[in-house]
């Protein structure tokens, strides 16, 4: 994805020249940027290890409205940086913001740095970066990222975000409200704590429904959700959302811009884990030699490791690959694929790099199941091919195979449980709903038990296996047998997909006979 974004800045600084220089620049319906840099170093005995840093994506093209918005939004933040770096004391005005704007972009920034950068330089107090940067753009918004960055006797940095719609260029002012950004973290536990990270100088962060979380924390990306957290040891920690999560918490205007996962199509909770600055691993079937391969990205290329073998009949299908801070400042990557059709046929490898780079397999967990047979087990009201159409009406990779949570640092095993087949008469492994857990404990994942499957309500995780799970004219009900053999019926109205049940239910009910 990062690479296609700089084809597409590359490509789009070219067009953007290139019609500056003929004079006949027609308005496109997607913003194009150029991105500006300059570095101000102090220049006298007492701040000539200072430097103020100037980072900003200027639009050339696009929409008017839309153009004129963010240039107003540029100017406003560029005006304040280098006053506040032009001066010790901020009250002293050198020059006023009206007089510094223009609405040239190609002439924007090289008119700032003009005026300022003589000022700057006589005036550095501490070192400061200011980054600007497009970070997102669909068919209906824009979003900027705005980093700041401070370096005295300390250093501290900030990231906001600020998203504009495309049909009118204004600022989205609310893209969800205090109250439903704490209902989100009460409806979703798991992210209300970061655990302390010694070798990173992080003591960590827990969520307070006093904690204030102004639009500027809150971005609309192209594929996910992110929240800025601040004041995390002076810096700043990201939390990242997919849509399918934290639609229903949105305002109505964000609604509009979004595109919720589509109905029929289960968005099961998930941290989206952000990519090393320093590498970058991905997985490959070699089908001439029947291996699994691991890519890793580092100084020099790519380096090619052989994960495993496979026998030459079966099939492998790549999933997942999971980047781990371990101890001792390592990295754990985990792979997670399957050997053949089935979907809960699921392995995962769990890996480390030597030092030239190459991946080392550390231990392996493997799920069991047959290549085509069915699910077909007596708890469900109706017979399914697993390969084709699983129950719940929608294929869904994680829910039957292997999970690994990348917030808890838990790895979720689907429990098989021999049944005999309503239609084959025959036993057969099939899905119960429960979970064997594996922790990651800074070096190795270790067994910690089962549990109800993740996308639960905590509440709701104490069941032995899971009868139905279905969806019902005004919203999703799931029927549990408990293990004092009775049964319980709990149901969600309203809801769409499973990750709408990690909200409390509406409705809880035992009974001694199975529910109809």
């Amino acid at each position: 994805m990062k690479r296609i974004w700089i084809l597409l800045a590359v490509v789009s600084m070219v067009a953007a020249w290139g019609g500056c220089q003929s004079g006949n620049q027609v308005s496109s319906k997607d913003l194009v940027v150029v991105e500006y840099t300059d570095t101000v170093r102090g220049n006298n005995e007492n701040n000539q290890n200072d430097w103020a840093e100037f980072t900003v994506d200027v639009p050339v093209n696009g929409p008017k409205a839309l153009v004129d918005s963010i240039m107003a939004f540029i100017n406003d933040h560029l005006y304040e940086a280098c006053e506040s770096n032009a001066h010790f004391d901020e009250k002293n005005v050198t020059f006023s913001k009206e007089e510094m704007f223009t609405d040239d972009g190609k002439r924007l920034f090289g008119h700032y740095m003009e005026k300022y950068k003589p000022l700057i330089q006589d005036s550095l107090w501490r070192s400061f970066g200011q980054t600007m940067k497009m970070e997102a753009q669909t068919d209906k918004y824009v979003t900027y990222g705005l980093e700041l960055f401070f370096c005295g006797l300390g250093c501290s940095s900030q990231k906001y975000y600020y998203t504009f719609d495309k049909s009118d260029g204004h600022q989205i002012k609310e893209i969800l409200s205090h109250d439903n950004l704490v209902r989100f973290f009460e409806d979703y536990p798991e992210y209300n704590t970061v655990g302390a990270d010694p070798w990173a100088g992080a003591s960590g962060w827990k969520f307070s429904p006093e904690y204030e979380f102004p639009t500027s924390n809150c971005a609309l990306l192209d594929d996910h959700f992110s929240l800025v957290i601040h004041g995390y040891d002076n810096h700043y920690l990201i939390f990242d959302f997919p849509y399918g999560q934290i639609f229903s918490y949105l305002s109505p205007e964000t609604q509009s811009l979004v595109e919720q996962i589509g109905e029929g199509e289960p968005m099961l909770p998930t941290y989206i884990p952000k990519p090393t600055d320093y590498s970058e691993v991905w997985m490959e079937v070699d089908t001439v030699n029947h291996a699994l391969l691991g890519y890793l990205a580092a100084a020099g290329g790519p380096h090619v490791s052989t994960l495993t073998h496979y026998e030459p009949e079966q099939k492998l299908y790549p999933k997942w690959v999971y980047t781990i801070s371990g101890s001792e400042a390592s990295t754990v990557f985990l792979f997670i694929y399957s050997r053949g059709p089935l979907l809960y046929s699921n392995e995962a490898l769990v890996c480390t790099y030597d030092e030239d780079y190459y991946l080392q397999p550390a231990k392996l967990f493997v799920q069991e199941g047959k290549s085509d047979s069915l699910l077909s087990c007596k708890w469900y009201d109706y017979v399914t091919k697993s390969k084709d159409e699983f129950p719940f009406e929608e294929v869904d990779e994680n829910r039957f195979g292997i999970h690994y949570d990348q917030f808890t640092r838990r790895l979720y095993v689907p429990v098989m449980e021999g049944q005999e087949s309503v239609t084959e008469k025959q036993n057969e492994n099939c899905y119960t709903g429960r979970y064997k857990v594996l922790q990651f404990n800074g070096k190795e994942f270790v067994p910690a038990g089962t549990d109800g499957a993740w996308w639960l309500n905590t509440d709701l995780r104490n069941y032995k296996r899971t009868i139905i799970n279905r969806r019902t004219s005004d919203g999703i009900e799931q029927i549990d047998l408990m293990s004092d053999s009775t049964y319980r019926r709990t149901a969600w109205k309203g809801a769409k997909t499973l990750d709408d049940l990690r909200k409390k239910p509406d409705e809880v009910k035992v009974s001694k006979e199975m529910f109809r």
